[in-house]
């Protein structure tokens, strides 16, 4: 059961919050309220940001975090169920926009695994400059397993998202970003039903990675690794 927000009480949390950011030296929208719906609307930018941070709040407890750039924009959803859990979302979102990067991405498998005592599905991302592997949950991993895998074709285009590794990794110990520049050794391998990646990193970390054999992530990887490291790729 959900319960509406008061947005004039949320407005007044807001305004206790715009006081310490402009505090802070960033720069914060004048207005309160949105300008063609009923809600709460807050816009706040720094020049040491990737774009400029727009937060919103609807009246049946809805709210809508943007982060817009020149490059595109990426939208996130939350559930807001009380003024504190307001107060947190306003106190995470601009923790985090300092620290939030929009790259250019491609989803391989959203059936990701970190081995084979590990059953819950995460997705895997091909960025610039790595892999980032992004655990999902228990529902996800049903309907994977109960469907045909992530659905992904190796012609699905890359996308812009939100990158804040600081966040993926403590979110959850099986997260894992991999720089290219930093592996060693790498090695590819299929199956019937199960594929999968093994990396040394240069420092001796090991990192394994396996998804459903009918993503397209064995066949991209490939073509994104092997130029990257020649002999040192077994596929």
């Amino acid at each position: 059961m959900t319960h509406d927000m008061d947005l004039n009480m949320a407005a007044a949390r807001l305004e206790s919050h715009i006081q310490g950011w402009r505090a802070d030296g960033l720069q914060v929208s004048d207005g309160l309220w949105a300008a063609d719906v009923a809600a709460l609307e807050v816009r706040i930018t720094s020049p040491s940001w990737a774009g400029q941070l727009v937060v919103q709040l609807y009246g049946a407890g809805r709210a809508h975090v943007f982060l817009l750039a020149k490059a595109g924009s990426v939208q996130e959803r939350h559930r807001v169920s009380s003024l504190d859990a307001w107060s947190a979302l306003l106190t995470e979102s601009v923790a985090r926009a300092s620290r939030l990067r929009l790259v250019q991405a491609r989803l391989l498998t959203s059936t990701c695994t970190t081995g084979w005592l590990d059953w819950i599905h995460g997705e895997l991302w091909l960025l610039p400059t790595g892999l980032l592997r992004i655990r999902s949950g228990f529902m996800t991993t049903v309907a994977n397993s109960y469907g045909s895998g992530s659905g992904l074709t190796a012609r699905d285009p890359y996308r812009l998202i939100a990158h804040d590794p600081a966040t993926v990794l403590a979110t959850h110990p099986t997260n894992k970003l991999i720089p290219f520049a930093e592996i060693a050794t790498a090695r590819l391998h299929g199956g019937v039903t199960t594929s999968g990646l093994e990396v040394v990193m240069t420092d001796g970390t090991r990192h394994k990675l396996l998804w459903a054999s009918w993503d397209p992530a064995r066949r991209l990887l490939r073509e994104r690794l092997l130029p990257l490291l020649g002999t040192r790729l077994t596929h």
